[in-house]
């Protein structure tokens, strides 16, 4: 892993408005830019809007598609990488997508693996787990639920992770509550902790009116931060309100070093080999 500095956006998540969202995210990439930031992780499903409804199938693209194209040309005249979120059609099947591109084109994407109980009539679950080795650090993807699961962030060590992206788009507490008042948010940390990478989080921000699809509107919580592989908030957006926010942090390659070289690495002593796992 190289010096990198990297930004978190919580976004406003608007249904079936790409081109808006496009727009919108060329905002944000401006402000990341301005920052010195060179990668910028976006919310799940940021840009054709988290709807777990019938209306997915209708606002999904492929990938590559119109609205990827459209975040490639972003990233060719920023000069950053963007990671986006997006209702991916592939054949007749939809996913929960994020994708990593730069100037040259698509990095790669990663597909949502644990679909909870209200999202699985809408998109089907991936089958694989990938990181995307940029040039300047390998970098993995755990869509919203996929990061409580201990199994998913420790196979992105093993696949020789050293950033992590955690975008979501759900609500649970205030987001000044978060970190320390849930388990979800306590999970995050202990897996750069206990898996010695960084970790960045953003979630989707504001709310939406009730629509035909959401009869009560949806609100989202607005945060966004990073974590250290020692299991620090090295930045988190934990005011009061659930309105957009960035966060723009450098990370420092030595420090990964020295927690992958630590004595008591909790990972360097795992023992793959004796876990059974059932069938």
């Amino acid at each position: 892993m190289e010096r990198i500095t990297v930004a978190a956006v919580s976004a406003r998540n608007e249904i079936g408005q790409a081109e808006a969202s496009i727009d919108h995210m060329r905002h944000w990439i401006g402000i990341a830019k301005d920052s010195s930031a060179e990668l910028v992780l976006f919310p799940e499903l940021n840009v054709c809007g988290y709807i777990p409804a019938p209306v997915a199938r209708d606002i999904a693209e492929p990938v590559p598609g119109p609205s990827t194209e459209q975040i490639i040309r972003l990233a060719q005249v920023s000069g950053l990488l963007i990671a986006f979120g997006i209702i991916e059609m592939d054949n007749d099947d939809t996913f929960c997508t994020h994708v990593l591109v730069s100037a040259q084109g698509v990095i790669g994407k990663q597909r949502k693996i644990h679909v909870p109980a209200h999202e699985q009539p809408y998109w089907r679950a991936g089958d694989e787990i990938k990181v995307f080795d940029t040039g300047r650090a390998k970098i993995g993807i755990s869509i919203c639920r996929d990061s409580f699961f201990d199994e998913y962030t420790r196979t992105l060590y093993f696949k020789g992770a050293d950033i992590v992206l955690m975008p979501f788009s759900y609500y649970n507490v205030p987001r000044s509550e978060y970190l320390g008042g849930t388990i979800h948010g306590m999970s995050l940390i202990k897996a750069s902790w206990t898996n010695g990478y960084y970790s960045l989080v953003c979630n989707s921000a504001e709310g939406r009116a009730p629509n035909a699809w959401e009869p009560e509107g949806r609100r989202f919580p607005g945060w966004a931060g990073v974590f250290s592989p020692w299991g620090e908030t090295l930045s988190f957006v934990d005011r009061e309100g659930n309105d957009e926010a960035i966060v723009v942090q450098e990370l420092d390659p030595d420090v990964l070093e020295e927690r992958r070289s630590h004595a008591n690495f909790l990972a360097a002593e795992l023992r793959p080999e004796i876990y059974d796992f059932g069938e």
